[in-house]
């Protein structure tokens, strides 16, 4: 067993609530499903919460780039890629 310390931001805490909250009747999938379900379950367990407004930056004004899916999907002729490249490195 491992025991581990997590530092979540509270924007991320309050998104697994909800996850929880909406999603009573989820039956995982696969073994992996049950996984995942079970550590956010323990990220959001009140046993597990050890002190609150730790401070650093808040993470709700963070944003994922969403890529702009082209109606043809085609690999033929120059892919322009750097859009990608540039997200991935930070």
């Amino acid at each position: 067993m491992k025991e581990i310390r997590l530092l979540i931001g509270d924007y991320e805490y309050n998104a697994i609530q909800e996850i929880f909250k909406n999603e009573k009747d989820f039956k995982p999938a696969t073994d992996n499903d049950a996984i995942i379900v079970q550590a956010l379950a323990a990220i959001i367990h009140p046993d597990n919460l050890k002190a609150e407004d730790v401070g650093g930056p808040e993470t709700y004004n963070h944003t994922v780039k969403k890529i702009q899916e082209p109606e043809d999907k085609t690999l033929e002729g120059n892919v322009d890629f750097s859009d990608i490249q540039k997200s991935a490195v930070h």
